[in-house]
Order: structure tokens, then sequence, then C-alpha cells
């Protein structure tokens, strides 16, 4: 079996020794059964904000955002993803649940998984402590997909197969981007480059990030399952 895990994750601190996990969504999709589709999975928990890094709440937009915010810690939602038939709208609650319950299901749909996110290694430390705290292993693949690594080997690859040259491997807006680039205007490639645009209104949400994730990874590989 072959099941990649498209994630994002949001803490109250970058790092794990101080922060912890207060939003997490799973995007699952399992090569083996290629008509099931993808499973879109989104939680809050209320975490601890003891030791929380207000640039972190801030930037993820905790007060605006958290939907349990105002529960005893470890309290938390399932929220629905809007898939078809679903009663309630996209980012409204579906479920209450607990730490404990989200940690189980995380652990679930991880077991076995290749995690495919933008900086993997800072969700892996997030996921690996919360699975922990709440009596559950962490069992992903030790092997992991960074989107912005591919797309960086996306882009030197097509450049060498154009000898160099940006206008003969790329067209339009994303030859721009690959120059600006190159040139040193930025050090982060656009995800424009493989037609992914992401609503500014979702960045930093845990669902909209794991969504771009996928469609960077499917930009790159063109839907090829691996």
């Amino acid at each position: 079996m072959t099941k990649y895990v498209y994630l994002d994750t949001e803490e109250t601190h970058l790092d794990p020794e101080f922060g912890s996990l207060w939003e997490a969504a799973l995007i699952v999709r399992d090569t083996d059964f290629p008509d099931g589709g993808d499973l879109e999975f989104w939680w809050q928990v209320r975490p601890d904000l003891t030791t929380a890094d207000p640039k972190a709440l801030q930037v993820s937009r905790y007060y605006d955002r958290c939907q349990v915010a105002h529960l005893p810690i470890g309290h938390g939602v399932q929220l629905s993803c809007g898939a078809a038939g679903e009663a309630v709208a996209e980012g409204e609650i579906r479920e209450s649940v607990t730490a404990a319950d989200i940690a189980l299901q995380l652990a679930q749909h991880l077991d076995g998984a290749t995690i495919v996110a933008n900086n993997p290694r800072h969700d892996r430390d997030f996921l690996r402590a919360f699975l922990r705290a709440h009596g559950e292993a962490f069992t992903a693949s030790h092997r992991m997909d960074d989107v912005r690594a591919m797309l960086k080997g996306y882009v030197l690859g097509r450049l060498a197969a154009a000898g160099g040259k940006v206008d003969e491997a790329f067209e339009g807006e994303a030859a721009d981007h690959v120059r600006d680039w190159l040139e040193g205007g930025t050090d982060v490639l656009a995800w424009e480059i493989v037609g992914v645009t992401q609503d500014p209104a979702t960045k930093h949400t845990a669902l909209g990030d794991a969504r771009c994730v996928r469609d960077v990874a499917d930009g790159i590989t063109h839907g090829i399952h691996r």
C-alpha cells in the first residue's frame, strides 16, 4: 500500500519545546484505491498557552479562528471540510472531540503514510509531541516529501533540459517567477510556477495550507501517483 498524507499544522510557538499543536488538517490519498479520492480531515484543540509566542498566535489568527479558545485545555472539535452531503458548511463544527480522540485519529491516518508538507520536519516534530502526550505513537514513514524541495528540483530540472534558458523552460508568469528567483529578487519559489494560487484568506489555516501542498505536489508531478 502506498499512502500519502498532505498536511499542515498550526502551533502556539515555532519551537516544540515551548509550543504545542492547536490545529491540524490531513488530506489522505491511498494510491492503491484511486477511485476513493482524497479524504480530508480538519481538527482544532484548545492548547495550553502558558509558553505561547504571541507572534505565532497572530500569524495563525488563533483568537480569530480557534473555535475552542473558550473551552478548557484538551477540548477540541472536528471541523467540516465541505464535502458533499455534509450537514454543516466548510469550517463549521461537525462534532466535539477530545485531544485524545484527535490524537488517535491522527495516528491511524498517519500509520505507514508518506508525509507531504511544506517543511515537513516542523509538522512531524509537533505531531510526534502531540501524539506522545496523548498516549499514541507516530508511525508514519521516516521518508517525507518537502514540496519546497520538490519545486526547486522541478525548476532546476526543466532549466537543465532547456540549457539554462528560462524562456524555453517556462512560459508567461511562470518564467517571470523563475527569473525573479534566479536573479535574487526572492529566495522562495512561487507556487504559481506550477499553476497554484492560494487564496490569501486560507493562508496559515491548516486545511488551506494542506490543500495548497497537495495542489503544488500534483502540479509538479502532473498528478502521477508515485
